[in-house]
């Protein structure tokens, strides 16, 4: 894809976001549907967070550019990180093996909110090996060890600290 068609994508990426935030401003989640509803879902969970609010207040005007910002010496991007949780939110709707995989975590006394980390670092690692060639095991068959195997479950809830309340 050539740089002019990855700017325009990215402008309308940006006023789509932007306006899904103001649905969410405005009390307004229940009018959308399917993947909007889930972004717009996300980015409640998330509105705590002042790095993640100015991402989608200013959305619209970054003619394209990423919003990224450093927190602890790491760069991060807030409108991926709410990305990921949107898909697993779409996820957990759409399929039984990520539903199941999400309530055996939180009856093990997870928050919602971090199991849903949980699986988007499955889901992200899937993706990249799966984009990098590698022999990647599919998301949903990682979700399915995590609901037949509590050592599984276990060793996730490990690897994935909810660092939240630090990033404000």
């Amino acid at each position: 894809m050539d740089e002019k068609t990855l700017k325009e994508l990215g402008e309308l990426v940006g006023e789509q976001d932007h306006l899904i935030y103001q649905a969410v401003k405005a009390g307004g989640i229940s009018h959308l549907s399917g993947e909007s509803r889930s972004i717009a879902e996300a980015i409640q969970d998330h509105l705590h967070l002042s790095h993640v609010r100015n991402a989608f207040e200013f959305a619209d005007v970054r003619e394209g550019q990423p919003y990224e910002i450093q927190h602890e010496g790491t760069t991060v991007n807030p409108l991926a990180h709410v990305t990921v949780h949107a898909a697993v939110k779409e996820s957990i709707k759409q399929h039984e093996w990520a539903r199941s995989a999400f309530t055996k975590l939180v009856s093990e006394g997870v928050t919602k909110h971090h199991a849903e980390h949980i699986l988007s670092m499955i889901f992200v690692e899937t993706l990249w090996n799966a984009t990098h060639g590698s022999d990647a095991e599919g998301f949903r068959q990682r979700a399915e060890r995590i609901c037949a195997s509590r050592k599984a479950r276990r060793r996730w809830i490990r690897s994935a600290p909810d660092t939240h309340p630090s990033m404000e």
